[in-house]
């Protein structure tokens, strides 16, 4: 089956990442078909069920039917047959691409080429055709809408217990994907300070393991997670005695202390992470994964010296922070 994955936008290369993660962390067998501004077109015998469980940073999937430059467009409408049912079309712009072009018209060609043959019903169609404008004109028929009202719902501020140092919850939660975690696998956020990351692994079924040098950073964690109904293993611990505490785990994803807005106890933040990564290497299973958000290069090289780094996106938090994401496997 050919799925296309609209992206968000919302960075230009995360949100690719976080699909391609989902895919391979779920053990699904795929091939890139087309990509785009915007779009993401996979050959894949995928479950969107839990895909539409895990991504935060993707809006829709749906069935891909074509592609056409849009001087093409109408021939391949004419061209294609969607199943029997009402229906309803729905372009949209992606990007900077054909900005030219008029999703509305585009809206009215399609349809009354596809209303020679089925009814048109604007409510609560049975079936949505998308055509979306970027470097191309793409359409697919609608399966799924990521919903991503519980991200902002799950927002600092609406927690039980609140520090505003704490990623966005879809960032979090593209963090947690990027980590290749599966449903029932040990995830492990040994800074784990509010619980941010925790609550957003919890939701797509990972089994929780936290630590932070603080006991009321634990304590506040624990109020987060149960305000969500997650479970987890905390534990008030030093990042170099998290092997008392722990065994093996499948996964690591954390956001460690970078700057001055978040303690580190008064140690050097180089001497904290060179400390980290060698507990990293420790924990972590062969051929797994560590998702880790760093200040700059040079804590990047550090990772390096225990890790084979896979993936670097850097991401602008405000005008004058930008973290990179990371990805290293074992």
């Amino acid at each position: 089956m050919h799925y296309l994955f609209e992206l968000s936008g919302e960075h230009p290369d995360l949100p690719r990442a976080e699909v391609l993660a989902c895919i391979e962390a779920e053990g699904y067998p795929y091939k890139i078909l087309e990509e785009d501004e915007g779009i993401l077109i996979i050959d894949g015998a995928l479950d969107l069920d839990r895909l539409k469980e895990r991504l935060a940073l993707s809006r829709y999937i749906d069935k891909w039917v074509f592609s056409a430059s849009p001087a093409k467009l109408k021939k391949k409408a004419q061209e294609l047959k969607i199943p029997n049912g009402t229906f309803c079309v729905r372009a949209k712009h992606i990007g900077t691409w054909q900005r030219d072009l008029n999703t509305i018209e585009i809206e009215r060609m399609v349809g009354e080429i596809l209303g020679e043959k089925n009814k048109v019903d604007l409510n609560d169609p049975d079936i949505e055709v998308r055509p979306i404008l970027s470097g191309k004109c793409y359409v697919g028929i609608k399966c799924t809408k990521i919903e991503r009202g519980g991200f902002e719902e799950r927002r600092a501020q609406h927690r039980p217990f609140f520090s505003p140092i704490s990623l966005h919850p879809r960032l979090a939660r593209a963090l947690v994907n990027l980590s290749r975690i599966r449903k029932n696998e040990q995830l492990l956020d040994p800074f784990c300070g509010t619980g941010g990351i925790l609550i957003e692994g919890g939701l797509i079924g990972a089994k929780l393991i936290g630590s932070d040098i603080a006991q009321h950073m634990i304590d506040g964690c624990k109020t987060n997670l149960e305000h969500f109904g997650i479970s987890a293993e905390l534990f008030k611990s030093d990042i170099g005695d998290i092997l008392k505490n722990t065994k093996e785990v499948d996964a690591i994803a954390t956001d460690p202390p970078y700057g001055r807005a978040t303690s580190t106890h008064k140690e050097e933040i180089k001497e904290l992470y060179a400390r980290a990564f060698e507990v990293f290497s420790k924990i972590l299973k062969e051929d797994r994964y560590l998702a880790i958000v760093l200040p700059d290069k040079e804590f990047i090289k550090m990772g390096k010296e225990f890790f084979d780094l896979r993936e670097v996106y850097p991401v602008r938090i405000h005008r004058s922070l930008t973290r990179n994401f990371c990805v290293f496997k074992k």
